[in-house]
């Protein structure tokens, strides 16, 4: 018996700043933080459409990545640069996640948003306290279940 078992995480020939990423992750859990105490729904919108810029536009077109890239370049950290496949798979879950919790809040499924507000919540501390990317698991178990079933 083979096994076949597939553990990786995607590799791009693109870097990414850590700092940046970091950064981002962290306003979009405080938003998420905010909509799920102060029903504050306008910031998961603004999340939305920025996570839709950043993965099919570019990340350099997201006014959220832009803002924060200034706030980097005035600061004194230095970049460290990292590979993007795995922040790249990253922002694709978010943009699902972000989707399902604005579609679940304007169809007026608000403990389905919450539901998905704190999964979306977990993801993104986990990777934020111990750098471990919850989104290439995901991405593992996929390519895992669908290669063994054929």
């Amino acid at each position: 018996m083979k096994n076949t078992k597939i553990e990786a995480c995607p590799i791009s020939y693109t870097q990414v700043d850590k700092h940046l990423v970091k950064l981002y992750s962290s306003v979009v859990l405080l938003v998420l933080i905010l909509s799920l105490f102060l029903k504050c729904k306008i910031g998961i919108y603004l999340i939305t459409a920025d996570f839709i810029i950043r993965v099919f536009i570019g990340i350099k077109y997201s006014p959220l990545c832009f803002s924060l890239k200034r706030m980097l370049h005035i600061s004194t950290l230095k970049p460290v640069m990292i590979n993007a496949g795995a922040k790249k798979i990253a922002a694709q879950v978010g943009l699902l996640f972000s989707i399902l919790i604005s579609i679940s809040y304007l169809l007026g499924y608000i403990i389905l948003a919450k539901i998905f507000t704190v999964f979306f919540l977990t993801a993104i501390s986990v990777d934020l306290i111990f750098d471990y990317c919850l989104a290439c698991k995901m991405q593992s178990i996929y390519l895992n279940y669908f290669k063994n079933r054929k």
